[in-house]
């Protein structure tokens, strides 16, 4: 059975700024903002880190399939800059971004 390992110290600082801005990018491309829509309840977090649509207008749709997609190469990345499997960086994510 293979044990998970959580991400700690200085690498969790880098990766949490990296996401960060990966997080904030593709809602710049759209009217609507990820916060925004999380305010106006049309999207929330979910667990492994990742945005599901709360309400399914196209523009929404778009903002969720565009966040998730470079939320999830940002999260390989970091998965394996830090040699750890995309579960335990989309597990980490989703706590910190208060998925449910």
């Amino acid at each position: 059975m293979k044990k998970q390992v959580g991400i700690s110290g200085v690498k969790r600082v880098a990766w949490v700024v990296a996401l960060t801005l990966a997080l904030l990018l593709p809602a710049v491309a759209y009217a609507l903002s990820v916060g925004e829509a999380k305010q106006k309840g049309l999207v929330a977090e979910t667990s492994r880190g990742y945005l599901r649509a709360q309400k399914g207008t196209p523009e929404v749709k778009r903002l969720v399939n565009q966040t998730n997609a470079a939320r999830k190469q940002k999260y390989r990345q970091i998965a394996k800059q830090l040699k750890v499997g995309l579960d335990v960086v989309e597990r980490d994510f989703g706590k910190k971004l208060g998925g449910r």
